[in-house]
This record gives structure tokens, sequence and C-alpha cells, in this order.
């Protein structure tokens, strides 16, 4: 006899679910006429604030979202590993516990710089115009903040039920050594959850063109680690009239000259192969056949100039080593004794760093130029975390619901983020900022004249707010 109460209890309970999200829906984006959306307004103020790393100074960021949680009925923190670098911390708490670990909403607060100069506006107005919040941090990653503080807001005053907690937290440091995210495992990871996964940035909706168009929605599940090297070359010095023969200059430009040839062997990680597997099925053709067996040695190796020919291709299936940075000489006819370069290099997720050092030693065949290693080490081997996760199926759903007939896929970020500290402690962490963005827009991250449309801000909010409650809701007991 208690088994129909128990459906008619959930069946009760889903409905109600139903009746706060649709709730939840209208509110989102709902305002006065002529002002703008609370999210819009939040990010607004967080882009005035130039928490530019380095320094940092994210401590006023920090602060301006725990007033903003407080304002919504969330009790928040800030707390500073070092003066002025300040992380927030707020948990909703689960209104039926259900006995699961709570999930992490993960963002941080500080931005890279940008040059005012070569701006068609200033970088840190956060003017609200044109339909769009304009300023350095809009998307990369204030605006993601501000929607997960704006989300948590919705559900806590919607009503719904939560089975499990949800924490928001906004770190300091990630653009440089994410030290602001591993000061919190490493001292707060009890107010972190501990978490049972973490949903941060990293990846993001597009149309693709090799698509026919159709949207792409790429859920980060692993991503490429930072190898930052340099190369230290040494020789005589002396007068510029009277060169010399293997001076630390031309031993370094001649280790360079290898380097800039050195084609490393492409590989498909089993992130990647599964994403080119899924868009490949929806693609006609030859193009289509391709895309989808590119696993296969053959396949690729007469795919390779297509592959190189894409910067974000090419990155995605190889190791890769950047010059950024050359250091030598300090007069017009000094010869120098010292030559640096550093180098960024990006590994896949299972590449074994030392043994890309070694390889690296043999291109440069150069006993006299040092590869200096970074002082906290070779980066370890971090495992991408599983598609068949509620995380990503959650945002799959989302994403059906909210950009019918797109297609999801996972996806390796070329770039680091501070998933990467949760993943190494066995946290399965997902990448995904849900607004459907095209090309010139997502170049505007680290680039110039950042911006956000107030619509795709809506969007993030409804989209985020329909994942997180699918992830809350009480298991059924």
């Amino acid at each position: 006899m208690r088994a129909p109460v128990r459906g008619r209890r959930t069946r009760r309970r889903s409905l109600f679910s139903i009746a706060c999200l649709v709730a939840i829906a209208a509110a989102v984006g709902v305002h006065a006429e002529g002002e703008p959306a609370p999210v819009a307004t939040l990010l607004a103020q967080a882009i005035r604030i130039e928490s530019v790393n380095p320094p940092g100074g994210e401590t006023p960021v920090a602060r301006l979202l725990a007033r903003a949680l407080e304002d919504r009925g969330i009790e928040a923190i800030v707390l500073e590993g070092a003066p002025g670098r300040g992380n927030v911390v707020a948990r909703l708490p689960a209104t039926e516990p259900d006995g699961r670990a709570p999930l992490l909403l993960l963002a941080h607060l500080d931005v890279v710089p940008a040059d005012p100069s070569a701006w068609s506006f200033a970088p840190f107005s956060g003017d609200i115009r044109d339909g769009a919040v304009w300023g350095r941090g809009a998307l990369d990653d204030k605006a993601h903040a501000a929607v997960f503080v704006e989300a948590l807001g919705l559900l806590a005053a919607s009503g719904a039920p939560r089975g499990r907690d949800l924490v928001f937290a906004g770190t300091a440091g990630e653009e440089v050594d994410g030290a602001g995210a591993q000061w919190l495992i490493e001292h707060h990871w009890e107010r972190l959850g501990p978490p049972a996964a973490v949903w941060n940035e990293g990846g993001a909706s597009t149309a693709l063109p090799e698509a026919g168009g159709r949207i792409v929605n790429g859920i980060a599940t692993g991503e490429k680690r930072s190898l930052w090297l340099t190369l230290v070359a040494e020789g005589e010095g002396g007068h510029g009239s009277m060169p010399v023969a293997n001076g630390a200059n031309e031993r370094l430009v001649r280790a360079l000259a290898r380097i800039a040839s050195w084609e490393v062997p492409a590989r498909i990680t089993p992130s990647v192969g599964m994403a080119f597997r899924r868009l490949g099925g929806t693609m006609s053709g030859l193009e289509g056949f391709a895309v989808a067996r590119l696993e296969n040695p053959l396949v690729r190796w007469f795919a390779g100039g297509a592959l190189r020919e894409s910067r974000t291709l090419n990155a995605m299936v190889r190791d890769t080593v950047a010059l950024t940075v050359l250091d030598s000489g300090i007069k017009h006819n000094v010869i120098p004794r010292r030559a640096e370069a550093k180098l960024d290099v990006r590994l896949l997720p299972d590449t074994d760093a030392a043994s890309f050092v070694a390889d690296l030693a043999r291109v440069i065949d150069d006993p006299e130029v040092r590869i200096q290693l970074p002082e906290r080490g070779l980066p370890p081997v971090i495992p991408a975390s599983p598609t068949d996760h509620e995380i990503f199926r959650a945002i799959e759903a989302a994403t059906a619901k909210e950009l019918p007939g797109s297609l999801t896929l996972p996806m390796q970020a070329n770039g680091a983020t501070d998933s990467l500290f949760f993943r190494a402690r066995g946290v399965p962490s997902y990448g995904y900022f849900p607004v459907l963005l095209p090309a010139e827009l997502t170049a505007s991250m680290h680039g110039l004249d950042e911006r956000i449309p107030l619509a795709e801000l809506d969007r993030a909010v409804r989209l985020t707010v329909e994942a997180l409650t699918t992830l809350a809701r009480p298991e059924s007991r």
C-alpha cells in the first residue's frame, strides 16, 4: 500500500518542481522598462573593479559578489589567501537532504590586462549599451560568476526542493597560477563541499560552419596542461665589431629554428575522439566520413593538412610549443654572454611531461642550451572527466531545450583552468559557459573589445537554472 503513496508524492514533487522552474524562467530577464536585468548590473559592477592579474586585487570583486549573494538570501564569506587576493564562497543548502555530496559552481575573479589604446572603448567601463555589457571580464570570467550568483538567487527564491547543497566559489589568480583555487583546496576543502563534481568555465556554444551551421555545445571534460620552459644559452661575449663563434645568441637562434621546424605527432585523445565521432556523424559526404574516423592513423594522415591549417584543431591534437619571450643583449655593439627564450608548452592531458622535455632536448641537439624547468616542477598526467556523468547529462538536456537541434560534444580545452586542480584530486569537472557566441566575440576573450550580449546573459541564467534544478532535485527514496 505504501508504494502508491510514494508514487503520488513523487508526482506531486515533480509537478511542483516544474511549476517552480516555469516561474524562474519567467523571472529571468524581467526588469523595469529601460532598466538592465540584475545579472547585467552585477556584471557591469564587477567589470569596473580592475582585478587585473598580475597583481590581482580580487578582494573588492569577492566582496561585491558576497553582498549580491546575501541580498539574495544566501550566506557568503570572503577568504583571502594573501593580502588583496580574495575568494568568495557561498552555500545554498538542501531543503530535503538526500545524502548526496554538494556540487561546486566555480568561476574566477581576475582578468588579463587590457591596453586602452588598442580598444575602441574604455576596457573597464562596464557600460551597458547597444544590447551588451562591455569590458574586460565580460566573457572571461566575471560573467560566469554573475550568472552563477543570479541562478542561485533565483533557485533560493523559487521554493524548488533541493536534495543536495549547491556551493559557489569565486576564486583569485586563475589567469596566472590558480593560486586562489589551490589555496581554497588546501585550507578550506570542507567549505567547497567537499564537492561531488565541479561546473566551471572552458566551453560554450557556437554555430559550426563545418557542420552546416549547426549549433554545437562544447562541454570541456579535460584540458591541456601548461608547461612554461626557459631556454638558456651562454657563450663568449665581447665587442660587436669582433664576432665570436657559437655565441649565446647564435646557439639560441639555432635551437629555436629547430623547434620551429619540429612537428609534434598528432594524437587523438579519448574526449577529442568522441567529439569527432559525434560531429562527423552529423556531416555529409567525404568530409563527414573523415571527421568521424580521425582516430584512424591513415585517415589522420590524409587529413593532416586540414588539421595543421586550423590553429584550434592543431592545438587539440598535438602538444604545442609557442615562443613567447626573447631576452638577450644590453647594447647595440655588445655581444651578450647570455640569451634566454621563454616557451609556452601546452601538453595533451595524457602526455608525460618528462618524456616531452627529453624529446625537446633531442630536437635542440645542443648540450650548451639548457632547458630550465618551472619551479613548481612538471605537471602530472590528469585524466579527463567522464562524459557519463550527471552534470554532462543535465547540461546536455538543458541545451537541447534552450537550443533545439543543437549537438552537445565533449571537448578538450586548449587553455588551462582551475578545473585541473579538482581533477587532480579525482573530482570530475566540467567546463561550460551557457552562451551562444560567434567567432568574433569568442576572439575578444584575452583580446580586444570584450563584451557579452544581454540576451546571452539571460540565456546563460535560464540554462543554468534549468540544469541546476535537475541536478539538485531530491532523489526518490
